[in-house]
């Protein structure tokens, strides 16, 4: 009753389809109990092979009508809080000044949380960390720039002047979430200089880990630029620990399956441009 009612159907003319599909596939795609009608597992196949050829037309006619239709003026992309804090004002000012009426859509977060965007079509390409040979098959990468990285807290906080990561067992910790890229390799890194950082606050918003580290002493692994020039208004102190932080790689990801967009090579060429003069806090 339910499903006819989503497909405002007759109960009567979702069975006769359940049956002649059935009858198709030459095979029974529900196990019909007393408590209801469930897929079995051959039902539970196709349905999720269909699903994913429906995803794959929407995703396909959302692209066409991006690039030849009325969507045409809209570009979206991801980025990490690195990118947003120090070249991207520069990089979507001269975007904008040549294409006014494209309407843009900004995500931030690790590449983790965006590639899963790139899949489904809700955003065009993305910018973020990746190790070597970890991004999966279905999409390209090119890398961008590379990055050192440093320990920060706020001036105020008690672990502030200390010399070496070791010093750092004590403190409070805030992370960002990530399945992939340099956080993900950071955790052994601490983990051999004793850091317990499976006790830290793991989250993906930039907001929260800010606050937290000026506000209510926690420590942070952000990269250095986050902390020079500019950003300075953001309150964060460098620690001088004597250890070297591993540095990271920035790729530009696309998939590979999309249409080739005259938007997304203009925003390429723009941002690679820019990284090219940037320091990177190397």
């Amino acid at each position: 009753m339910n499903a006819s009612k989503k497909l405002n159907m007759t109960q009567p003319s979702v069975t006769r389809i359940i049956k002649e599909l059935e009858i198709y596939m030459g095979m029974p795609l529900f196990d019909r109990t007393n408590s209801g009608v469930f897929l079995n597992r051959a039902g539970n196949i196709f349905h999720s092979r269909v699903l994913s050829y429906i995803n794959g037309m929407q995703k396909s006619i959302s692209e066409i009508r991006k690039e030849f239709g009325k969507d045409n003026q809209k570009f979206s992309l991801g980025y990490s809080s690195l990118v947003g804090y120090t070249i991207f004002p520069e990089v979507i000012n001269e975007f904008k000044k040549n294409n006014q009426n494209v309407a843009v859509h900004i995500y931030e977060g690790q590449l983790s949380s965006l590639l899963p965007l790139l899949s489904t079509g809700d955003i065009d390409c993305a910018i973020g960390t990746l190790l070597n040979d970890e991004l999966p098959y279905e999409y390209s990468a090119e890398k961008l720039f590379q990055s050192r990285f440093s320990v920060f807290s706020s001036a105020l906080n008690p672990f502030a002047r200390v010399k070496s990561i070791a010093e750092l067992k004590s403190a409070k910790w805030v992370l960002p979430e990530t399945s992939l890229g340099y956080y993900y390799n950071l955790n052994t890194f601490l983990k051999d200089h004793g850091i317990d950082v499976d006790s830290a606050i793991r989250t993906d918003s930039i907001s929260s880990i800010l606050n937290l580290v000026t506000c209510a002493n926690y420590v942070t692994v952000l990269a250095s630029p986050m902390g020079e020039g500019r950003n300075k208004k953001l309150s964060l102190h460098e620690i001088a620990i004597e250890e070297k932080m591993p540095v990271a790689d920035y790729y530009f990801v696309w998939e590979k399956k999309s249409i080739s967009s005259d938007l997304l090579d203009k925003f390429m060429a723009i941002i690679k441009d820019r990284c090219s003069v940037s320091a990177w806090g190397k």
